[in-house]
């Protein structure tokens, strides 16, 4: 998602960028396998994700889940994984 960062900024809200950001930083943390491959502004509450990993697996998706509502308590935007 590197090559996307300008893009990304230019279209979030401070706040959406701080939700994008404690979420990567969660991610990061916990699951180290998985990326962000994509992520966009759906409105200026809604935050949509697309999660790459090496294997997909649906513990994998309900942990991101997870942690998507731990932030979104936090920040109060809402984060849709893809």
């Amino acid at each position: 998602m590197r090559h996307q960062n300008d893009a990304l900024k230019n279209n979030m809200t401070p706040r959406q960028k701080e939700t994008l950001l404690k979420f990567r930083r969660k991610l990061a943390e916990s699951m180290p396998k998985v990326r962000i491959e994509w992520a966009k502004a759906y409105n200026k509450e809604i935050i949509e994700l697309h999660l790459e990993y090496d294997k997909y697996t649906y513990r994998n998706s309900l942990k991101a889940a997870t942690m998507a509502t731990e932030v979104e308590d936090e920040t109060d935007i809402t984060i849709i994984l893809r």
